[in-house]
């Protein structure tokens, strides 16, 4: 075999390429280690690149890139997040982060169709779970709850962790033996372990975790958390603690936030997507919480950033009203309103109905 047909065979650029030009010595064709020496004239001269038939050069050309058979980013779950890379999920404790990180693992897993009313497109059907906050126990009981009718041996593809010790390594031999589609790390500053201010230490970890994502074509979520007060400002990737390198290395990143009026709803806000069109990014999608299947579902309503953001007690009071108004009208009484809304007893939810009627709200 030629060395040309030989690059033709093994996928990478061509010999007429730049990036391939002043090649001085290719192995035996037939060897799984190929050995191509830089020429002496080059930036990167002294420097062997050693691989296998599976790709010789790191350089690609805008051709191959052009001709190739992508036509959209590829994702898992359709179209909001990719399947390739570092995304985040923050939002302030007890929004149940973790919650509705388990449920997409579970998701990805069993083989359902959808996410929170989106598209799942997954390979290997396994997930790993980093839990450096939530022991055995704790998951043990959660996962009773999330997990109800999915078969014991579709359970053995999502593996938990629970020592983030040498954390980097031990993923990389697990990925390499058993492919995953997702790694959920909950939560950075645990594992990342380290000032979280430092911008430069926190792009050097997370390349890291960057390159392990490229090498496996897999996904890795990190579970992160966002300054205090910052629920009374508009959803935003600033509000993220950490400096700015973390958030910088994300391609997508998610806030989950309460509803201000109804403690059962949540508000799942794309703030930051390099490839996904501004009308994403400009609306939470609103999730119910079920409390029996500790499982979120979409409600079908989009709710502006702008309207998410903490106004006067008056109107958190005329918020909560039209609630109670409208479950009266359904047929609830005070005291199943009470904890729907946020009160402790049926007394608090009589006086806010007589103020509003009194307010002409």
């Amino acid at each position: 075999m030629t060395p040309e047909k030989h690059w033709d065979s093994v996928g990478s650029c061509p010999t007429n390429s730049p990036a391939a030009k002043g090649i001085q010595s290719i192995t035996d064709p037939e060897s799984t280690q190929i050995q191509v020496k830089i020429p002496e004239n080059s930036s990167l001269n002294n420097q062997t690149i050693s691989t296998n038939n599976s790709s010789i050069s790191r350089f690609k050309t805008a051709r191959e890139l052009f001709e190739n058979d992508i036509i959209e980013l590829p994702c898992l779950i359709h179209p909001i997040i990719q399947k390739i890379g570092l995304i985040a999920l923050a939002g302030s404790s007890d929004t149940g982060k973790s919650t509705l990180l388990r449920q997409l693992a579970l998701d990805v897993i069993s083989g359902n169709r959808q996410f929170i009313g989106f598209d799942i497109s997954a390979i290997h059907h396994r997930v790993i779970i980093v839990s450096t906050e939530d022991d055995e126990l704790s998951i043990s009981s959660l996962i009773k709850k999330q997990a109800v009718g999915i078969p014991p041996e579709k359970m053995e593809n999502l593996v938990f962790l629970f020592d983030d010790e040498n954390l980097l390594e031990n993923l990389k031999k697990e990925i390499s033996t058993y492919p995953v589609d997702m790694v959920i790390i909950d939560c950075f500053s645990d594992a990342f372990g380290q000032e979280l201010k430092d911008t430069h230490r926190i792009r050097n970890y997370l390349n890291d975790f960057q390159r392990l994502a490229n090498k496996h074509q897999c996904l890795f979520v990190y579970l992160h958390h966002t300054g205090k007060r910052t629920e009374d400002l508009e959803p935003s990737k600033n509000n993220l603690l950490s400096g700015q390198g973390f958030e910088a290395k994300m391609r997508l990143v998610i806030e989950l936030r309460k509803d201000r009026a109804n403690p059962n709803l949540r508000h799942f806000c794309i703030v930051k997507g390099n490839y996904l069109p501004n009308h994403l990014k400009s609306e939470s999608i609103e999730l119910e919480f079920d409390q029996s299947s500790f499982r979120f579902k979409p409600t079908g309503t989009r709710i502006p950033f702008s309207d998410l953001v903490k106004k006067g007690n008056e109107e958190d009071l005329k918020a909560k009203f039209l609630i109670a108004k409208k479950l009266r009208v359904e047929g609830k009484s005070q005291e199943e309103i009470a904890p729907i809304i946020g009160y402790l007893g049926k007394g608090s939810v009589s006086k806010l109905l007589k103020k509003g009627r009194e307010s002409g709200w």
